[in-house]
């Protein structure tokens, strides 16, 4: 299916040298060329056009969109000549061509050229929407050019000029926290320390979120450290420092995963503070740092210690609890297995208590002990009676006999788990839900060959968009329709929902035709039961109120005097990335208007690949609406703003070579940041992929990027060209399995790999289950529903079908 682009032809009778319809035609065939990312053909339909009227070619700013088709090809050269034909001839976009001008000078290292270019629009267009980065790009270029003195000048200055001829950067403006932090580094740099230090105090005093210190506050605690201890010491000794400030530093470098920065400080604090109330905690949080890292070996060493030297503090049963981990993930799995025996011996009362029973039972079924497992399931569920570890223990009961193939005890112990109203779900380590144990019983239904009672258990699981286990029923039920001894009694359901079309209750005709569309691929069986499910929900309440959203139509609507040319040619272009946020600009409280016209900007903003603007939108509505409201009677332009697919260049340029879906990628994209370039989680993961800084690293070094910094995440073809490095790597270790690459990228490969050994299967119906960990099982289902809505709505190459 193709996006609709509606085109405004701006065209003087003066100029015309070539027939208006032709002109137009060959408009459009442009703007789906460039939709559809076939660049060299555009190119050649643009030069075409060039050749055939150069004036009306100059007109329609046609060489700016050459220019930028040209830059999305990787044709830079061609791109700068077509950039300065635009500034050249002073056109009502010669700005926006400076900036992309100044981008391609600053990826080829000539910051000189970059700057002459950012001055030029400072020139241009001292208050125009670019502005305030580009005065930041100067002082940061000015900066990575040594000028430090120049970057000072820029970021405190007051009106006037710089000694470029620029204008100045307004008293007061650098308000931003990198704004701050690049000030500080450079009056370091220059010596003026005492202003420095007063900027750094100040970053890490006023914190957005004190949970989650952010990279800025890393950076200042840095510059701290360097200044407190001297640069030749960084990294290598910390400085001396009060109890609690060595405590502050700990915590930022450990949040932002600077496990050996903060390691210094913590160490700092055991040895000069040893007596202190936080020496236990700085002594297990060395210990958790290195478990990070899956150095157990080492945190092994220092949990021991703190339940030696700290055996009253909190931190000591919090230690005993990681020591007994630590072990079995050294292959100690005797060693462990004691610890969490005393960890229950001696907290008979706690709250992880339920933990070390449940972790006993992980460990002895890694042994291949499952017998001793079993007994360990058993004395969980008499330890827990009426609890929600209750259910849990079952629930390890049931994989247990599934993963032996044993069927008739696997159904026996699933049954159990119905009455559980609690099953722990994605907030408890081997938790389940409804959802999860109704599919395990059909599943083993299946394996026993009671297809008729698989198959109305299999219908009972609702399906959805976000419905991972009622998408994997569905997947099953086809497989039954294929299978020779299954094959009638899918035949005979498939009859019998058929005839429930004419039920009586609309609610009756709604379940038999979404039933149907489960069940069967022939068309005409399908086409009915479509348009029964469509009259049906339209006469039910809880399935009615779908928006109606139209796109508005464009014209000066969106513009102000300010601004509505330079809107009105870049919309006429198709170049949504730029008319949009002068559109916004011109008309703030335009998504706060009528629907359509919230609609349009979102919808705007998705052409213009800001995915985060789309989904915002339309994501809340769609909450409201039944899980189950069938994906085949949403709306395509709502579909496309709730599976944004953007950054197409970067996906189809990183994700086919290395073996990667781009598709997948777009799913774990929409989960881990929801398309959010500058998103950091409260585990410090970075960018649209979410990468904490121990994988990127890795990833970095495997791609040759030797100085690669953290916060190059945030830009996003960085952040996709390591999302397709990581996935690709994880799909050697994982061929053709989607959902375990996914519990691998949040979860770590080595627990998959555990998890997988569990199943004994490479069977997702077998192996997700396995998964222990609440946030990383949750994830998988959220990844692979993505997935399926992105399969079923682009083809490989992110076009539309």
């Amino acid at each position: 299916m193709k996006r609709h682009f509606g085109l405004l032809i701006i065209i003087a009778a003066a100029f015309i040298t070539v027939k208006p319809q032709n002109i137009a035609d060959a408009h459009r065939k442009i703007l789906e060329l460039v939709s559809s990312r076939e660049y060299s053909a555009a190119i050649t339909e643009l030069q075409k056009l060039k050749k055939d009227d150069p004036k009306l070619f100059d007109l329609n700013s046609y060489d700016y969109l050459l220019a930028r088709v040209a830059e999305s090809d990787g044709q830079l050269a061609m791109a700068m000549a077509n950039y300065q034909s635009v500034s050249h001839r002073d056109s009502v976009l010669r700005v926006y061509a400076l900036r992309h001008m100044s981008q391609i000078a600053r990826s080829t290292g000539n910051l000189m050229l970059e700057r002459l270019y950012l001055q030029e629009i400072l020139m241009l267009s001292p208050d125009g929407l670019m502005a305030p980065s580009v005065y930041s790009r100067i002082a940061t270029n000015s900066f990575e050019s040594g000028n430090y003195g120049e970057t000072i000048r820029i970021l405190t200055s007051g009106p006037g000029t710089t000694t470029d001829g620029a204008s100045a950067k307004p008293a007061g403006n650098a308000h931003s926290r990198e704004d701050q932090a690049l000030l500080a580094e450079a009056l370091l740099r220059t010596g003026q320390t005492a202003r420095a230090r007063e900027i750094f105090v100040s970053l890490l005093d006023h914190l957005p979120n004190p949970a989650q210190p952010d990279d800025v506050a890393q950076t200042a605690a840095k510059g701290l450290d360097v200044m407190d201890g001297g640069a030749e010491n960084f990294g290598k000794k910390a400085p001396d420092l009060t109890e609690q400030e060595h405590l502050r530093r700990a915590n930022i470098y450990q949040f932002n995963r600077d496990f050996a920065n903060a390691k210094l400080h913590f160490e700092a604090i055991t040895g000069r503070f040893s007596t202190g109330a936080i020496a236990p905690d700085a002594a297990f949080q060395i210990g958790r740092g290195y478990a990070q890292q899956s150095n157990y070996v080492e945190a092994l060493a220092w949990y021991e210690r703190v339940q030696e030297q700290y055996p009253e503090s909190a931190s000591a049963k919090d230690a005993l609890l990681q020591a007994a981990s630590a072990y079995a993930r050294v292959g100690k799995s005797k060693e462990s297995i004691k610890r969490y025996q005393k960890f229950i011996e001696k907290y008979p009362s706690d709250e992880k208590l339920d933990r070390a029973y449940m972790n006993i039972v992980d460990i002895t079924r890694d042994q291949g002990e499952d017998q001793d497992a079993l007994k360990w399931c058993a004395k969980a569920e008499d330890a827990f009676k009426g609890k929600v570890t209750e259910a849990v223990a079952i629930f390890a009961e049931t994989r247990i006999y599934i993963a032996r193939d044993d069927w008739p005890n696997a159904l026996a112990s699933v049954e159990r788990l119905r009455p559980f109203a609690d099953l722990g779900g994605a907030t408890v380590p081997g938790g389940t839900s409804a959802a999860e144990v109704a599919f395990l019983k059909a599943f083993v239904l299946e394996q026993m060959k009671r297809y008729a009672e698989a198959v109305d258990v299999y219908l009972s699981i609702a399906d959805g968009r976000g419905e991972y286990y009622g998408w994997r029923a569905t997947e099953r039920l086809r497989l039954l329709g294929k299978d020779q001894t299954a094959e009638s009694f899918v035949s005979q359901k498939i009859g019998m929902l058929s005839t429930g079309l004419k039920a009586k209750d609309a609610d009756l005709r709604r379940q038999n035709a979404q039933g149907l569309l489960r069940l069967t691929d022939i068309p005409d069986v399908r086409e009915k039961a479509l348009g029964v499910l469509k009259a049906a929900i339209s006469t039910l309440p809880k399935y009615s109120g779908i928006p109606n959203y139209k796109l508005v139509d464009r014209g000066q609507k969106y513009t102000s005097a300010r601004n509505s040319t330079v809107v009105t040619e870049l919309l006429f272009l198709g170049l949504y990335d730029e008319a949009v946020p002068e559109i916004e600009a011109a008309t703030p409280n335009l998504a706060k208007g009528s629907d359509d016209n919230a609609f349009t900007l979102a919808t705007f903003y998705l052409r213009g690949t800001r995915g985060d603007r789309a989904i915002a939108f339309i994501e809340p509505l769609w909450k409201k609406m039944p899980p189950d409201f069938p994906i085949e009677l949403i709306p395509r332009g709502q579909l496309d703003l709730l599976y944004p697919a953007v950054y197409y260049d970067s996906m189809l340029r990183f994700a086919p070579g290395r073996q990667v879906d781009p598709r997948l990628l777009l799913a774990i994209m929409r989960q881990e940041s929801r398309f959010q370039p500058d998103a950091k989680s409260n585990a410090a993961a970075r960018g649209l992929m979410q990468f904490i800084s121990t994988t990127s690293t890795k990833v970095a070094g495997e791609l040759g990027r030797d100085n690669f910094q953290q916060d190059e995440l945030y830009y996003p073809p960085t952040a996709i060209l390591f999302g397709a490095q990581y996935l690709g790597d994880l799909f050697k270790v994982f061929p053709n399995q989607p959902d375990a690459v996914a519990a691998s990228y949040n979860g770590g490969d080595d627990n998959m790999k555990r998890w997988l050994a569990r199943s004994r299967s490479n069977l997702p119906e077998r192996y997700v289950p396995e998964i222990m960990y609440a946030q990383s099982k949750d994830y998988v289902t959220r990844v692979m529903a993505n997935y399926r809505m992105y399969q079923f709505l682009y083809d490989e190459n992110l076009r539309p079908k």
